[in-house]
């Protein structure tokens, strides 16, 4: 639900992102990362950890960070890092459209 509200709203409404019945949704329990993207073969995958995120403001940011991953590999856009330039520059634009803290992101 969280994936579907966000991609309603800018700038993931813009995206041409995969629905959410083409993503799978995870719960993990790194206690160190609050949330994770990977793809496997042509599915993506995005695992949000339960001993990190507690709270639906939590949810929101990190689900927000983890579609910029899906958005990233979508169109081939990934870097050698982890974040890449453009991953940093969606951030800024995804943070400004909703409020979200840059640090934390």
């Amino acid at each position: 639900a969280a994936y579907d509200y966000l991609c309603t709203t800018p700038p993931f409404s813009k995206w041409n992102l995969p629905d959410s019945e083409d993503v799978i949704f995870k719960v993990g329990g790194d206690p160190n990362t609050r949330g994770w993207y990977k793809r496997v073969g042509h599915r993506h995958t995005i695992t949000v950890s339960k001993n990190v995120i507690g709270h639906t403001a939590s949810l929101m940011l990190v689900m927000a960070h983890e579609i910029i991953h899906v958005h990233e590999e979508h169109v081939k856009a990934c870097g050698r890092g982890e974040h890449s330039a453009a991953f940093k520059r969606w951030a800024t634009e995804v943070c400004h459209y909703h409020g979200f803290d840059p640090k934390l992101f």
